[in-house]
C-alpha cells in the first residue's frame, strides 16, 4: 500500500468518524479543546491571532475566538484563493465580517483595509481531519496551510486542534507536510520533542 493510499484511507475513516460524533459531544469536546488552547502561554502573549471558522464538523473555536476579542487581541481569519491555492489574512471584528467562500468555508469578506501581513501573526489554531504524536497533520489534501506554513506564515506557532479521536500514532507525513508545535485535545496539550531548541 503506497503512501497516498494510506494516507487517503486514513482520511477516509477519520471523517468518517467525525461525522458520526453526536454534537453535544462534539461541542464538549470543543470546550475543552478551547479551555486548553486558553492556557497556552504563547496564546497569552500572543497580539495577534490566527483562527479558523469551523466547516463540517471540525473543532469549534469560535469560544476562544470571543473570548480574544474580550482580551483586544486581534483576530485574523484565513481566506482561501483556489486561482494560487494559497491563504489570505484578514482581520475581523465580529463573525458578521464573514461570507461564504471557496469550499463551501465561511470567510472573511475581502477588504484592503482589513488585509494583515503574515509577518504580524504570532500564534495560529490549524483545524484539521488528524494529527499525529509527532505534530504532523492530515488536512483535506489540497495543502493551503502546508503551502502557508512552509512561506509567509514559517514563523507563526501552530497548535493543532483536535477531537480525541484525531490524534493517532501516524498521518503518513509526506516531505512537504509541515508539522505543528503542538496539537491540543480536551485532555491537554502534545509537544512533540523533535530535538528543537
Amino acid at each position: 500500500m503506497g503512501m497516498g493510499t494510506e494516507k487517503d484511507v486514513l482520511r477516509v475513516r477519520l471523517l468518517e468518524k467525525r461525522r458520526g460524533l453526536d454534537s453535544v459531544e462534539a461541542e464538549k469536546q470543543s470546550a475543552g479543546v478551547c479551555g486548553v488552547l486558553g492556557t497556552e502561554p504563547r496564546y497569552r502573549e500572543a497580539g495577534t491571532v490566527l483562527f479558523y471558522m469551523p466547516h463540517r464538523g471540525e473543532v469549534d473555536v469560535r469560544p476562544l475566538m470571543e473570548r480574544s476579542w474580550r482580551e483586544g487581541k486581534r483576530v485574523v481569519l484565513p481566506r482561501s484563493v483556489p486561482r494560487t491555492r494559497s491563504l489570505e489574512l484578514y482581520t475581523i471584528r465580529s463573525l458578521d465580517d464573514l461570507i461564504r467562500g471557496a469550499y463551501g468555508i465561511t470567510e472573511p469578506r475581502p477588504s484592503e483595509a482589513r488585509w494583515i501581513d503574515p509577518a504580524e501573526v504570532e500564534w495560529a489554531v490549524v483545524p484539521g481531519v488528524g494529527f499525529d504524536t509527532n505534530g504532523y497533520r492530515l488536512g483535506y489534501g489540497a495543502g493551503y496551510y502546508d503551502r502557508f506554513f512552509a512561506g509567509p506564515g514559517t514563523h507563526v506557532i501552530r497548535v493543532g486542534a483536535a477531537y480525541t479521536f484525531q490524534l493517532v500514532p501516524t498521518v503518513h507525513p509526506e516531505p512537504h507536510d509541515q508539522p505543528m508545535h503542538a496539537v491540543a485535545t480536551p485532555g491537554g496539550i502534545l509537544r512533540p520533542d523533535r530535538g528543537e531548541k
